[in-house]
């Protein structure tokens, strides 16, 4: 059996506002480190596992693994990109919390009120997305008063890993907060079928706390599998990838 390389995306991402703040997910990886420890201690056929991740996340120790260190969505996106268009990669699994915006810019609300007063254009949505007064520097000055935040969609990092290696096994995850276990399998199949998934994970957050952890691990034939406990998660996950079986 050839030697296989696997992508493990862990931890989150951190948007940065300027050069002392920064938006953050508090995602720990601890996950991802258990997926990949489940990977290295049951599969012999690893050649690489390639472990991004933000500098906090949790990290497994091997000689197979090399760690790839990022801290925000762009420099994920950059990570992948390369990794995916120069490597043979077999699996990736992107259990990584990538935030769904980064800063556009940050303004105020005396300089937002001037130029909208001062514009011509009747579209004021316009006028807000494009307003030219903004507030730069390293750090925004603390004396600053009324901060507007704008903020803009990241890139959707996992819509572009089978558009780059359509052969690469992907697994995805999904994370929602208070919804039904029917509505969270129905939003994990949506993202399934919309990135061409060969698994997702899907939990709620209601659901990891005091060291629990319960998920659904789904599949392209529509078959369900519940675990519970990150150990749990990565046993069951890694027999499906490699075994295509629960034991």
């Amino acid at each position: 059996m050839k030697k296989q390389n696997i992508i493990i995306t862990a931890g989150g991402t951190s948007e940065p506002i300027d050069k002392v703040r920064e938006i953050t997910n508090s995602s720990t990886g601890k996950l991802g480190m258990t997926i990949a420890n489940e990977i290295l201690n049951t599969n012999e056929h690893i050649e690489n596992l390639y472990y991004i991740c933000s500098k906090g996340a949790f990290r497994p120790i091997h000689d197979k693994v090399k760690i790839i260190e990022i801290h925000d969505t762009m420099d994920l996106k950059k990570a992948v990109e390369r990794l995916l268009t120069t490597k043979t990669i077999d699996y990736f699994i992107h259990s990584m919390a990538v935030s769904d915006y980064m800063v556009d810019h940050v303004t105020n609300a005396n300089l937002l009120a001037e130029t909208i007063q001062e514009s011509e254009n009747q579209d004021i949505t316009s006028v807000i997305k494009n307003n030219p007064r903004k507030v730069f520097g390293n750090k925004i000055s603390s004396k600053e008063d009324h901060l507007i935040i704008m903020l803009k969609p990241t890139p959707k990092i996992i819509s572009l890993i089978k558009n780059l290696s359509p052969h690469t096994f992907l697994v995805g995850f999904k994370l929602l907060d208070g919804v039904s276990d029917e509505e969270l399998i129905h939003v994990a199949k949506g993202i399934r079928n919309k990135n061409n998934c060969n698994l997702v994970v899907a939990n709620d957050l209601e659901n990891i706390k005091n060291g629990n952890h319960k998920a659904f691990i789904i599949d392209n034939n529509d078959e369900i599998i519940t675990a519970n406990g990150k150990e749990d998660i990565a046993k069951k996950l890694v027999r499906k990838m490699f075994y295509d079986q629960i034991q």
